[in-house]
């Protein structure tokens, strides 16, 4: 198999239609995150963003768009990417290290790979829960009331929620700039709320979703979904849509309101319209929230882990590791952190503070 790198700026009228192909053929590769667009978004917001391409005979057979860093490879969009991997038919065989090396990659860590494309080694199995919407909004809707969800109370919630505040409004491709400022906004809140990193305070995670936003195209687009009681933004949920698959991206509630409910009230009114528009799925991303629990009645299988090749990266890497777990129980800690930063500079890795705890991943 051939490999070569391209950047996003030599994906021709071509490639792309290919792209649209391979992805279309596979059910496993649905989600935006696996679109040519998201790729392209990636690129707007970043410069690491680079494309492996791979062929047989002359044609076409694969694509593995990735960010490099000083040889290691992280998934296109980093940890804003719900999914990633390789774009190809099923059936497609590929020899991972040998993929690298025509990448000039030494090593590639992810966390949302398809099952079907496990490397092998070490991994962690999740899934990512969704909606299956593919026989309508009301199957799904009986298959949950089956298994005793909340449903039956929703529409009561409803009431209340408009007696308290006035008309409901659900728009579901909401172009209001406001809007979507304030889904940034509660999203970056949120995260510090919870003690999570806020990505869009890194810069480069706003410039991609802003990208996306502008983005109305047939097999790809940005979606801002929007609840208002009256005049009162209630709850909004910024994501992307493909023809198969609306994937569940930033859902975001006012606490003000938390109450009546406001973020299951848009989840449903949004799985309801999804499959009005042909979605066989609404994706809600790996994760182990309520709700998710509660409303997702289908998964798709995940790993997460490693794959690599031998170099001197991968090796410094290996020892990097190693030595880091050693000095965690060590008073040598501090006086090593010279070492570990030149180590993390030849592995790509995250930086140490002297009590060993990383700060940031390098994927953001």
């Amino acid at each position: 198999m051939k490999v070569s790198v391209i950047g996003p700026a030599d994906l021709g009228p071509r490639e792309r239609a290919r792209w649209r192909e391979l992805q279309a053929s596979n059910p496993s590769l649905g989600s935006p995150c696996f679109s040519w667009q998201f790729t392209r978004a990636a690129a707007a917001a970043r410069r690491d963003v680079r494309i492996a391409v791979m062929e047989d005979g002359g044609a076409i057979v694969g694509f593995f768009p990735h960010q490099r860093r000083l040889g290691a490879g992280e998934p296109i969009g980093g940890r804003m990417s719900d999914h990633h991997g390789v774009v190809a038919a099923p059936g497609t065989r590929w020899d991972w290290p040998e993929l690298l090396r025509g990448a000039g990659l030494s090593y590639w860590l992810f966390d949302h790979l398809p099952a079907a494309q496990n490397p092998g080694g070490p991994v962690s199995h999740s899934v990512s829960p969704g909606l299956d919407l593919s026989q309508g909004f009301e199957a799904w809707l009986q298959r949950r009331r089956e298994q005793g969800s909340t449903m039956a109370r929703l529409p009561a919630r409803l009431r209340k929620l408009e007696r308290d505040l006035g008309p409901l409004r659900l728009e579901l491709n909401s172009r209001d700039r406001r809007d979507f400022d304030t889904v940034v906004r509660l999203k970056s809140e949120q995260c510090r709320r919870t003690g999570q990193l806020d990505f869009f305070a890194l810069g480069w995670p706003q410039a991609l979703v802003e990208h996306i936003r502008d983005t109305d195209e047939p097999d790809f687009g940005g979606r801002l979904a929007t609840l208002h009681a009256g005049d009162t933004l209630v709850a909004a949920h910024f994501g992307m849509s493909t023809p198969q698959v609306l994937q569940w991206w930033f859902p975001v509630y006012s606490q003000a309101h938390a109450a009546h409910s406001p973020g299951t009230l848009l989840l449903v009114e949004v799985a309801r319209v999804a499959a009005a528009q042909g979605h066989q799925l609404l994706d809600l991303g790996r994760g182990d929230e309520d709700y998710k629990r509660r409303f997702a009645d289908a998964s798709l299988p995940l790993v997460e882990g490693s794959v690599s090749r031998p170099t001197a990266v991968t090796a410094a890497r290996r020892w990097k590791k190693r030595l880091g777990a050693w000095l965690r129980t060590s008073p040598l800690a501090a006086p090593a952190l010279p070492l570990l930063r030149r180590l993390k500079r030849l592995a790509g890795l995250a930086v140490f503070t002297p009590d060993m705890q990383a700060l940031v991943p390098v994927w953001m």
